[in-house]
């Protein structure tokens, strides 16, 4: 109790010096804060990935594991190609980033490259302006809804927008190629499949053909009747894993021709108006409370001294 009487009674004596180094801290920072440090803006935007997996996928692996039949497409199933996770890793990876880094922006009335905007001083590699670049990109996923957010910052509202929309174009052609590459793997797989099935399918067929011009009279003998049952069967599902790999193997086809963007933008690039960093109020927040604290600590212990 006594010590914070003390405090009080250093406040009120040495209240005009408290003030004007309080006033002085805050005056400075102010400067510094809005005129001199580097300020920097943020540009967000919001996507969603489209497309599923076909299901004729899924109901030709839900037949092979029926009938344990090995399914062609199920090393497939393995990777989620529509995931959100895909597209944040690509966003941050050397593929996108890299083509980011050798793309061209009016920087300050200046085109050049935002590898040359990133470099300072004799750190002309690409590696130290990849990290820079991808720290200043930031990446959220809503796991509810799937929606991916990109935050961009920079020194400079206009290139924030610009490098935002200019990595939504590098990811999405990305992503078509990675989709195209797997669509014509998928394909050719399939194709091969296709062709053993067809030989299946034949061989079944001509089996059961031979097994009715030998055993005309199977109606009259249970077993022969249970060995065309099985024969049967067999076909059904060979007929079936065929008919379904036919119907993939078109709907591959089409897939492979199409030119549907893959990222579906749900809040486009905005260009920022108001500064992200550094924030002057909380500055001179930070400030006045920091500089009262130790300016009364000070005094406190100056007048402990002297008695």
């Amino acid at each position: 109790m006594d010590e914070i009487k003390q405090i009080k009674a250093v406040v009120f004596k040495n209240i005009k010096s408290i003030t004007k180094i309080v006033f002085i801290s805050c005056f400075v920072i102010f400067i510094y804060t809005y005129f001199i440090a580097e300020k920097t803006y943020i540009s967000t935007s919001n996507l969603f990935v489209s497309g599923e997996q076909s299901s004729s996928v899924s109901e030709l692996k839900t037949l092979a594991m029926q009938f344990g039949v090995s399914s062609p497409l199920s090393g497939f199933g393995k990777f989620n190609f529509d995931s959100p996770d895909l597209i944040a890793e690509l966003t941050t990876s050397r593929d996108a980033l890299y083509p980011l880094l050798n793309s061209e922006f009016l920087i300050k009335n200046e085109i050049k490259t935002l590898k040359d905007h990133l470099e300072q001083g004799d750190e002309k590699h690409i590696a130290v302006s990849f990290k820079k670049l991808k720290r200043n990109i930031g990446i959220s996923i809503d796991k509810r809804s799937g929606i991916i957010s990109y935050s961009i910052i920079s020194n400079d509202p206009q290139l924030s927008f610009d490098i935002n929309n200019k990595l939504i174009e590098i990811v999405n052609q990305r992503y078509i190629d990675i989709k195209k590459s797997q669509t014509t793997s998928k394909r050719e797989f399939i194709s091969e499949r296709l062709i053993s099935f067809e030989s299946q399918l034949k061989e079944s067929e001509e089996e059961i053909k031979n097994f009715k011009e030998l055993n005309r009279f199977y109606n009259t003998s249970p077993e022969l009747t249970l060995e065309l049952n099985t024969l049967s069967r067999n076909n059904r599902v060979i007929e079936q894993m065929y008919i379904l790999l036919k119907e993939q193997l078109e709907t591959t086809k089409i897939e492979e021709v199409e030119n549907a963007e893959p990222l579906i933008i749900i809040d486009k690039p905005n260009i920022p108006h108001k500064k992200y960093s550094p924030s002057t109020s909380s500055n001179l927040i930070y400030t006045f409370l920091l500089s009262t604290i130790f300016s009364i600590l000070y005094y406190n212990n100056r007048e402990k001294k002297l008695v």
